[in-house]
C-alpha cells in the first residue's frame, strides 16, 4: 500500500491496521522466537537421548567385559550378549529392532569395528559399508568412524525413509569402545521426534490466534472509541462550512484530548453563530445609515450645485458693474478736463456760453445715467451680501454633516476592528470574515480622511466668506457714499445749467463754480475708481467662492463614492452572513 492510499483511509482504518501491525508483527515475532526456541531445545533433547543410550551401551560393555576379565564368560558370548541387548538374538541373518529402547520409531543400534564391518545390525550384519555415501556424494560411515575415533559426536545426514525413495534427516551418534575396538552407533530419523514439536507449534498457532482475536477486538473497540467522536465533528465542520450553524448539541463522552476538541469546537460553533448575528446585525445598521447619510450628502451637493450656479451669476454681474463703472469713470475724467478749461477760458465764456449749456446738459444726462448704475449697483452688492451669508450658514450645515460622516466613520472601523478580533480568534473558519473587515476598515479610514479633508475646505470656506461679508459691507458704505456724491455732482450739473443762462453778468461766478466743480468732478472720478477696483475685487472674490464651491461638491462626490463602496460592502457582508444559517 503506497502513501498515496493510504493518506485515502479514514482514521478508523488507519488506526486498525496499525494497531493489528502492532498486534500481529509482535505476535509472529514471539511464536517465531518460541518455535525456535522449542524446536532448538527439542533437538537437543533428542541429541542427548540418543548420546545416553549409546553411553548406555558403553556401559554394558564395560560391566560385561569385566565379566569376562573375571572368567565369568567368554569374550565372544559378552559381545553376543551385548548385541541381543541392543537389537535382539538373530536369526537368519537379521536381528530384530529392540523397541525397548527409546530411539524413535525407526530408531536402532548398530556395531561398527574400525574398517567400516557392520559387526551388528538389524539386516546389514556382516556387510562391509565404509565406502557408503549420500545422495550428495557424502561418505557418512567414513564420518561418523572418525566422530567416534576422536571422542565421540553426532553425525548428521540425509537418509532414505523406510519402504520409501523421500529422504529425510538422521541424526547418529558414534563412541568408541577401546577395549573390543568396537564403533557403538545409535541412528534416528529426526521426524520420529517431531510429534511433540508439532504439538507445540499447534499450541503455539492456537496461543497467538486467540491473542489476535482478542487484540482485535479490542482493537476495534478503541478504533470506534477514537473514530466516532471524530466522524461526529467532522460532520459538523461540513455543515458549517456549508454555512448550517443550527446543528445540534455536540456530546462526546471522552474525557480525553478528543472530547477537549469537542468542547473547543462547541465553543468554536457557538462564538461563531455569535459572530454571524452581530454581523448581520451591524451590516443592517450600517446599510440604513449608508443610505440615510447618502441621501443627506446628494441634497447638500444639490445645494452647494445651487450656490455654485447664483456665485457664478453673482460673479457675472460684479464684472458688467466694474466694467460700466471704469467707463463712468472715463468720463468723470473727460469732465474734470473740460471743466478745468472751462475754468481757464472764463473770458471767453460769454462768446462758449451757448455750447457750454449744451456740454452741461450732457453732463446732467450722463450724471442722471452714473446715479442710477451706482443705485443699482449697491443693490447688487446687497444681494451679494445675502448671498455670502446664506453660503456661510450653508458650510456649518455641511460641517455638521461631514461630523456625522466621521462619526459614522469611525462606528464602521470600530465595528470592523471587533469583527477582524473575533475572526482571528476563529482560526481558520474565519479567516473569510477577517478579509471583509479589513476592507470594511479600510473604507471606513478613507471615509473619515476624505471627511476631514472636507471639514478643512468648510473651515477654509468659512474663513473666505466671513473676509467677503467683511468686504461686501465695507463696500456697500463706499457705493452709498459714490451714490451720494454722484447725486451731489447731478444737482451741481443742474445749478451750472441755470447758471449759463445768466453767465454774462455772473463770468467771475462762474470761473469761482467752474473751479469748484473741477475738484468735485476730480472727487468723483477718484470715488468712481475705487467703486472699479472693488467691483473687481468683489468679481475675484466670487470667482474664488465659486471654485471653493466646486471643491467642495467634489468632495461631497468623493464622499458620496466612498459611502456607495461601503454600502456595497455592507450589502456583501449582509450576504455572507445571511448565508450562514443560525
Amino acid at each position: 500500500m503506497n502513501n498515496k492510499s493510504l493518506t485515502k483511509l479514514t482514521i478508523r482504518k488507519k488506526l486498525l491496521l496499525f494497531s493489528l501491525f502492532l498486534l500481529i508483527v509482535p505476535v509472529l515475532i514471539v511464536g517465531t522466537i518460541s518455535y525456535n526456541a522449542s524446536t532448538s531445545e527439542t533437538n537437543a533433547l533428542i541429541h542427548k537421548n540418543i548420546q545416553n543410550n549409546v553411553q548406555m551401551a558403553l556401559a554394558l560393555i564395560e560391566s560385561l567385559n569385566q565379566a569376562v576379565e573375571k572368567g565369568a564368560m567368554t569374550k565372544e558370548e559378552a559381545q553376543e550378549e551385548v548385541k541381543r541387548e541392543l537389537l535382539g538374538g538373530k536369526t537368519d541373518g537379521k536381528r530384530p529392532i529392540n523397541k525397548k529402547i527409546d530411539l524413535g520409531v525407526n530408531g536402532y543400534f548398530f556395531i561398527l569395528d574400525e574398517k567400516g564391518n557392520l559387526l551388528a545390525h538389524p539386516s546389514l550384519e556382516g556387510q562391509n559399508i565404509w565406502d557408503k555415501k549420500t545422495s550428495d556424494g557424502t561418505f557418512y560411515i567414513q564420518d561418523m568412524i572418525k566422530t567416534a575415533l576422536n571422542g565421540g559426536g553426532l553425525t548428521s545426514y540425509m537418509w532414505p525413509l523406510p519402504n520409501s525413495e523421500e529422504e529425510a534427516l538422521k541424526v547418529a551418534y558414534s563412541a568408541y569402545e577401546k577395549d573390543w575396538g568396537w564403533v557403538i552407533a545409535a541412528g534416528s530419523y529426526m521426524q520420529d521426534f517431531n510429534q511433540g514439536q508439532s504439538r507445540i507449534l499447534k499450541n503455539i498457532i492456537y496461543t497467538l490466534i486467540s491473542c489476535f482475536l482478542v487484540g482485535l477486538v479490542f482493537v476495534i473497540l478503541f478504533a470506534r472509541h477514537i473514530s466516532n467522536p471524530l466522524l461526529v465533528l467532522s460532520k459538523q465542520s461540513s455543515l458549517i462550512a456549508a454555512g448550517d450553524l443550527s446543528g445540534e448539541y455536540i456530546k462526546v463522552k471522552n474525557k480525553d484530548e478528543i472530547g477537549k476538541l469537542g468542547h473547543i469546537f462547541l465553543q468554536m460553533k457557538q462564538s461563531l453563530r455569535k459572530i454571524v448575528t452581530q454581523i448581520s446585525t451591524s451590516s443592517d445598521q450600517v446599510s440604513e445609515k449608508s443610505i440615510e447619510l447618502s441621501r443627506s450628502i446628494e441634497e447638500v451637493s444639490q445645494a452647494a450645485k445651487q450656490i455654485a450656479d447664483s456665485v457664478e451669476r453673482i460673479s457675472l454681474i460684479a464684472n458688467t458693474q466694474a466694467k460700466n463703472t471704469e467707463e463712468s469713470s472715463n468720463a468723470m475724467e473727460e469732465m474734470a478736463i473740460a471743466i478745468q478749461k472751462i475754468a481757464e477760458t472764463s473770458s471767453y465764456a460769454l462768446e462758449a456760453s451757448q455750447d457750454t449749456a449744451e456740454d452741461a446738459e450732457r453732463g446732467n444726462q450722463l450724471i442722471d445715467t452714473t446715479t442710477e448704475q451706482m443705485i443699482s449697483l449697491r443693490a447688487t452688492v446687497k444681494d451679494l451680501a445675502t448671498i455670502i451669508e446664506v453660503l456661510s450658514d450653508r458650510s456649518l450645515e455641511i460641517n455638521s454633516v461631514v461630523q456625522v460622516i466621521t462619526e459614522i466613520a469611525n462606528q464602521t472601523n470600530l465595528l470592523a476592528l471587533n469583527a477582524a478580533i473575533e475572526a482571528a480568534r476563529a482560526g481558520e473558519s474565519g479567516r473569510g470574515f477577517s478579509v471583509v473587515a479589513t476592507e470594511v476598515r479600510k473604507l471606513a479610514e478613507r471615509s473619515s480622511e476624505s471627511a476631514n479633508q472636507v471639514s478643512e475646505l468648510v473651515l477654509a470656506i468659512q474663513d473666505n466668506i466671513t473676509f467677503a461679508v467683511a468686504e461686501m459691507k465695507r463696500s456697500e458704505g463706499e457705493v452709498d457714499n459714490g451714490v451720494k456724491n454722484v447725486q451731489e455732482t447731478g444737482e451741481a450739473f443742474k445749478r451750472i445749467f441755470e447758471a449759463t443762462r445768466n453767465v454774462v453778468n455772473q463770468i467771475q461766478e462762474a470761473s469761482a463754480s467752474s473751479e469748484q466743480l473741477s475738484a468735485g468732478s476730480e472727487q468723483i472720478a477718484a470715488s468712481l475708481q475705487d467703486i472699479y477696483q472693488m467691483s473687481k475685487e468683489n468679481a475675484t472674490e466670487a470667482t474664488s467662492i465659486s471654485g471653493f464651491t466646486q471643491n467642495q461638491i467634489k468632495s461631497f462626490n468623493d464622499v458620496l463614492e466612498a459611502m456607495n463602496t461601503i454600502s456595497e460592502m455592507t450589502l456583501e457582508l449582509q450576504r455572507t452572513a445571511h448565508q450562514f444559517k443560525l
